[in-house]
């Protein structure tokens, strides 16, 4: 005969990790916003910018690819919590994926407006169009796939971001 009290404690436990998945993945609920979650969402990868972009002296490099993987690790855990518990491969309401793809595009770039207003535009820009291979990292399975996508969608704006830098002088 099965615990009844086990049970009760199983589902509490179930509830309480599918609210957290589910708190991280939507960027703190940014990602239920009626208007272009993913933009809202985007916009969310900026409070860690802001916040540690330039803590770590000699180790800043370092601290911005640690709090990036970091958050990577968190969104892959709770995007799949989420896409296996409400059945749905990657909703628009999951946004973490974009707060890190977006915190990609801006390692080691100085969080200027100049350089956050480039990063955010170009990212947008690729996590719309998803052109090749972003489009296959998206098929990946459950949270990987979730988050894959707009990493490499990421690396393109980093790509984009290193050559005005370095040769446009922004």
């Amino acid at each position: 005969m099965e615990n009844p009290e086990k049970n009760l404690e199983n589902s509490s436990q179930d509830s309480f990790k599918l609210m957290i998945a589910y708190f991280l993945s939507t960027g703190f609920f940014a990602g239920k916003s009626p208007i272009a979650p993913g933009t809202v969402g985007t916009l969310v990868g900026l409070i860690p910018i802001l916040i540690y972009w330039t803590k770590g002296g000699q180790y800043q490099l370092l601290n911005q690819i640690s709090i990036t993987v970091a958050v990577f690790l968190i969104g892959i855990w709770a995007s799949t919590v989420v896409v296996e518990s409400y059945k749905e491969k990657d909703p628009d309401y999951v946004v973490i994926d974009e707060i890190a793809g977006y915190m990609v595009a801006m390692i080691g770039f100085t969080p200027t407006w100049q350089h956050l207003l480039l990063a955010f535009v170009v990212f947008r820009f690729f996590d719309i169009v998803k052109p090749p291979p972003v489009r296959f990292f998206e098929k990946l399975p459950s949270g990987f796939g979730v988050m894959a996508d707009d990493v490499v969608a990421g690396i393109y704006t980093w790509i984009v971001m290193f050559i005005a830098v370095k040769y446009f002088g922004l």
